[in-house]
């Protein structure tokens, strides 16, 4: 439930308010955060887009996601009094006078309830608008926090006050490259403080994730022996049944390594390898992420040519808006070094993408075995770890024992542990719920910093430039087939 001190009333805007995020995502999760008594008491939230609706035909719009995704016995004044908390302002993203509108929408609600509302701009738009909108949002007065009545003028620097604050979530990609991103943090560092700031990467978000440093930290099991002494190599893995289906020409311009690589598959490793924190501190998290991405080796133009794989799946190039010449990769495999005296010579492989048969996504820990191996059946035996969150949440170690019998035979075996049965969840609400009310709550440790994304670029850039003087060879595999990951 939130709590007296996070009770601060809260207008939560949305650009690109019918769009996919806000009905795949986003909607959902705050339905579920307002059945279970999280929002503050006063919320509201106003959709900012391009149609000519009314409060009550956005209302029946979010009435209709709510349906689609089943509200179960949910009654129906619940869901009635959630609809409430939806207003909508017609706009376009480069008028001012839409964001003199939206002003006056905030002016209105502010008024309604005698104070100054946080403000939560959240930009569920396509990077390309996220220069004019927030460049508009500046110019139209809208990101500065309320001023104490008492405070004749604005303070140096505008910092968040403990109510009336301002706050941007931008949803990734983040740039296209090192320059793109950069120019992006320039841009949002021209208008708001890095406090501010909240960068999406859900995949933090989730539980399996989280769960990554509990296991590591709360317990003394393995964390002792993690690193090169003992491990002898990580496979990261995001095999994807989906395909590419409607999104062809955002895909064909970034590719399976932007989409998932230079983002979730990262942020998993620094979660696996970062160094352990002082404490659980939201800086003390997030440095400790940035600084082990930034010691990821980078890879010359041999070393990408013989330690990384891409491919296309056959028939991806009918899809609609993908070239027909596409040279765009759906799958990829990289194998990455660190540059780290725990880490020094261990190679972690990173893999994923689209149309690989059966969801997998995981992280497996090998361990190494003590030579010689004092092993009776005469099988060299290794230990590993799984930390799995499809096709369902779980951790495994795998261990050996001795086969029942008067034989000295040993077999494979398993400590298994299974977070949920995987139908206690929906994809992507979950996640959201968490990120929405972090936002609110104003906890940045599941958001990324500028270092961390500095960091994925500076390692994934010169790989992409390889890739795209044709070295090495784009191939193929067969779509619903994990034929290409098995070639080394």
């Amino acid at each position: 439930m939130v709590t007296p001190e996070q009770n601060i009333p809260t207008i939560f805007t949305a650009f690109g308010a019918t769009g996919d995020l806000m009905r795949i995502k986003v909607v959902p999760a705050l339905f579920n955060l307002f059945q279970k008594g999280e929002l503050p008491k006063m919320f509201r939230v106003v959709g900012f887009s391009r149609r000519s609706w009314s409060d009550a035909q956005y209302r029946e719009y979010i009435e209709e996601i709510l349906t689609q995704y089943g509200t179960g016995a949910t009654p129906q004044e619940t869901i009635a009094a959630f609809l409430q908390l939806f207003h909508f302002q017609e706009g376009t993203f480069e008028n001012d006078a839409s964001y003199a509108a939206l002003k006056s929408k905030f002016d209105s609600l502010d008024g309604e309830w005698g104070v100054c509302a946080n403000k939560l701009f959240y930009l569920a738009v396509a990077p390309e608008f996220f220069d004019g909108i927030v460049r508009k949002l500046d110019a139209s007065r809208l990101t500065e926090p309320c001023l104490p009545r008492e405070m004749a003028a604005p303070p140096i620097s505008w910092g968040e006050p403990l109510e009336g604050w301002t706050r941007v979530i931008v949803e990734k990609p983040f740039g296209t490259d090192d320059g793109t991103a950069r120019a992006l943090d320039v841009l949002l560092g021209e208008l708001f403080e890095e406090k501010q700031i909240y960068r999406i990467d859900h995949y933090l978000a989730k539980e399996m994730l989280q769960n990554i440093l509990t296991f590591r930290f709360a317990n003394n099991l393995f964390e002792l022996s993690w690193g090169k002494d003992l491990i002898e190599s990580i496979h990261i893995r995001l095999l994807e049944k989906v395909g590419v289906e409607k999104r062809g020409a955002y895909y064909d311009k970034n590719g399976a390594l932007r989409d998932v690589g230079q983002n979730h598959v990262l942020q998993m490793l620094a979660l696996l390898v970062m160094e352990r924190p002082q404490s659980f501190d939201t800086d003390v998290i997030r440095g400790k992420r940035a600084e082990i991405l930034q010691a990821l080796s980078l890879l010359s133009e041999d070393e990408v040519r013989q330690d990384t794989m891409r491919a296309q799946y056959e028939g991806y190039r009918v899809i609609d808006g993908v070239a027909p010449d596409s040279e765009t990769e759906t799958y990829f495999k990289v194998t990455a070094h660190l540059d780290h005296p725990r880490w020094a010579g261990v190679p972690i492989i990173l893999e994923g993408g689209k149309r690989l048969g059966e969801p997998l996504k995981e992280a497996v820990i090998t361990f190494t075995h003590p030579q010689p191996c004092l092993c009776p059946d005469g099988r060299h035996h290794k230990n590993g770890v799984i930390i799995r969150m499809e096709p369902q949440e779980e951790i495994i170690i795998e261990f050996w024992s001795k086969k029942p019998g008067l034989a000295m035979q040993t077999e494979a075996r398993q400590f298994h542990f299974l977070l949920r049965e995987q139908t206690a969840r929906m994809q992507y609400t979950e996640e959201y719920e968490r990120l929405l009310l972090d936002c609110i709550r104003g906890d940045q440790t599941l958001f990324i910093t500028t270092d961390e994304i500095r960091a994925m670029w500076r390692f994934v850039d010169p790989i992409l430039a390889t890739w795209a003087r044709g070295v090495p060879a784009l191939t193929s595999y067969a779509p619903d087939t994990r034929d290409i990951t098995e070639i080394s």
